[in-house]
């Protein structure tokens, strides 16, 4: 989709499965409204920042970051600051390549991913494109698969340690108030579902359940190791009141916030 806005470089001369790829500057104030797409479509920020909105959460992308876009995902896009892009829309039907087939495989859901590393092949892939000759389309062709099955690589195994020490960090500072899925998805810019997947498929639970753990591990510390009152810590970890966090307490561990720090005190 070409918007008289758009300025940069578009080719339509790669092999299958490259539709079209571009390297797209756009302008301050940008918009372009809600739509979809019958193929997957890729967005590589290389400078700038793009808010890009899909299923009424907004996301905010920065230089590094790569998002992937499936087929039917309705989105609508804006940039105040303006910004510059690597962008690949593939061809809707599956290729020889099997790189359509990869990503009806694995990825599903709109997904961001921090590919900072791909940067430093930017320049050689746009001058493949601004030459296209035979061995430079060849070329590029496979600098762009690289790109492509190394991101879904990253998709697939997306609970590498930077991801679990974002998440980690994130719901320890939240644990004195209340959060929700889409709040720490917005944080590590990634749809729900999809944190919901990479979450159970390595703590075993969803994020909610993650964070309440991390909640009740807290106040079993604070029972034993401190002397605030259960009212304090009650208000430290962001319950109603007392009452409140006793229910919750009890239903976690099977006895109330004063058994516990009796029983644990008794036994140190």
């Amino acid at each position: 989709m070409i918007n008289e806005s758009d300025t940069g470089l578009l080719t339509t001369s790669l092999p299958e499965p490259y539709y079209e790829v571009n390297f797209f500057e756009r302008r301050q104030n940008w918009t372009m409204d809600a739509h979809h797409h019958p193929y997957y479509q890729f967005i590589f920020m290389l400078e700038g920042i793009l808010l890009l909105t899909i299923n009424e959460e907004v996301y905010p992308l920065k230089r590094g970051q790569l998002c992937i876009i499936p087929p039917l995902h309705v989105h609508s896009l804006k940039s105040v600051t303006g910004y510059y892009q690597f962008g690949i829309n593939l061809q809707p039907e599956k290729d020889r390549k099997g790189l359509v087939s990869l990503l009806e495989a694995y990825i599903h859901d709109f997904t961001v991913i921090e590919h900072n590393e791909a940067l430093d092949h930017m320049p050689a892939i746009k001058q493949g494109c601004m030459e296209l000759t035979k061995l430079s389309k060849i070329r590029t062709s496979n600098r762009i698969d690289e790109f492509i099955a190394s991101a879904v690589e990253k998709a697939i195994h997306g609970t590498g340690l930077d991801f679990k020490n974002h998440l980690l960090t994130y719901l320890n500072k939240s644990l004195s108030r209340k959060i929700t899925l889409s709040e720490v998805a917005r944080e590590l810019t990634i749809s729900p579902s999809h944190l919901e997947r990479l979450v159970n498929k390595e703590f075993g639970c969803g994020v909610i359940e993650l964070f309440n753990h991390l909640r009740i591990n807290k106040a079993r510390s604070l029972l034993i190791n401190s002397s605030y009152s259960i009212e304090t810590i009650s208000e430290h970890l962001g319950f109603y009141d007392t009452s409140h966090f006793s229910h919750f307490f009890k239903q976690k561990i099977n006895m109330n916030p004063t058994q516990y720090r009796k029983l644990k005190n008794w036994t140190k």
